[in-house]
């Protein structure tokens, strides 16, 4: 007869009825030590989730599925407020648009179920995108105040940059008064220090993916009680893997962990800026493929690198890091024109990469 009880290494006891409960309106996140970790938002006392971990260790992915899954699986609406410009090419793969901080509050109270996109990359500067962010934020605050009795459940989600907003009264009532209303606040940090413990004690869902910082350690173990070997233990955290803590309406903790987490996997695309105007959409495998073939797979990830910029490549800056590395333009030339770029625009671009280094 199978144990009411599957315990997991150092962490707190996780019923099954408990898991078998959450599977009927939680999404799948993944799996804890083979049983199903559903994550659900229905019995926690609050629907705010914060997400930290070192880069690399999974937590964009996890956000982007996050999303998805709310939207898709829990017909919730996010508002995606980004502030560098990360999430555009995912939304753009998922079938939706962006839309302008003029009419965001209002565009988010006539949406049913989705994304609504805003992207602040191409504001002026940091001052700005902060300016804007803390209007929209606002007006989102005011709306969802005169909602009041709607059904919708709405996730605004922000990027590490909701740091810039540290200490405006945006974030602080939408933690305080966003469950009243079905709202949830989504942001993610490298450091789990960033966050005051008031901001931190507000998030009744953490993923706590790999850590290195011993203060932000020693704040989420002072906060939840973790012993060494659970500090230990997130230290340690393979790639996809976190620990997730989450306050539960009945009062009590839970601690599980997630030994991968599972999404939804896509092919991503790349939008590639060719001279001043043409903008060419491709897979970012087939132009890392492309790449590799002519400068090998070092050169490649550098030259991608220095062409990013604000969710597009800028294809001149690319092709002037190849030929900074001795790549040959001949045999560059024929490559990308596999690809199936315009000559105009492949013309374009040489003649500006050319004609920056020569500046130089």
């Amino acid at each position: 007869m199978a144990s009411d009880l599957i315990r997991f290494p150092d962490l707190k006891a996780q019923e099954i009825r408990r898991a078998l409960e959450s599977a009927k309106s939680g999404i799948l996140i993944g799996r804890t030590r083979g049983l199903p970790y559903f994550l659900d938002l229905d019995n926690v006392i609050n629907p705010h989730i914060f997400v930290c971990g070192i880069t690399g260790s999974g937590k964009t992915y996890l956000m982007r599925n996050l999303m998805l899954k709310l939207a898709e699986i829990r017909s919730s609406t996010i508002a995606l407020i980004d502030f560098t410009g990360e999430y555009e090419n995912f939304v753009r793969l998922i079938g939706e648009k962006r839309t302008c901080s003029e009419n965001f509050a209002e565009s988010l109270a006539a949406k049913g179920s989705g994304v609504l996109y805003l992207n602040l990359a191409e504001e002026r500067n940091q001052k700005s995108r902060v300016s804007v962010a803390d209007k929209v934020l606002s007006q989102v605050i005011e709306n969802m105040r005169m909602r009041s009795g709607d059904n919708r459940k709405v996730f605004v989600m922000l990027d590490e940059a909701w740091k810039l907003l540290d200490g405006s009264k945006v974030l602080q009532s939408l933690l305080r008064e966003g469950r009243k209303y079905g709202y949830g606040l989504i942001f993610s940090s490298q450091l789990a220090e960033d966050m005051d413990l008031a901001m931190l004690s507000n998030a009744a869902t953490i993923f706590v993916f790999r850590l290195q910082n011993r203060q932000g350690l020693r704040r989420l173990a002072a906060n939840y009680g973790l012993g060494n070997g659970q500090v230990e233990m997130i230290q340690e955290l393979g790639v996809g893997s976190c620990m997730v803590m989450q306050s539960l309406a009945t009062g009590k903790m839970e601690l599980c962990l997630v030994e991968k987490v599972h999404g939804i996997e896509f092919e991503e695309t790349l939008m590639l800026k060719t001279g001043d105007k043409t903008r060419f959409e491709i897979t970012k495998s087939k132009l890392e493929d492309a790449m590799r073939e002519v400068c090998g797979e070092g050169a490649a990830s550098e030259a991608l690198h220095a062409g990013e910029k604000n969710g597009y490549v800028d294809l001149s800056v690319m092709i002037a890091a190849l030929l900074d590395k001795g790549t040959r333009g001949r045999k560059l030339l024929g490559v990308l024109r596999k690809l199936g770029i315009d000559e105009d625009a492949l013309a374009d671009s040489f003649a500006i990469a050319v004609s920056s280094r020569l500046k130089e």
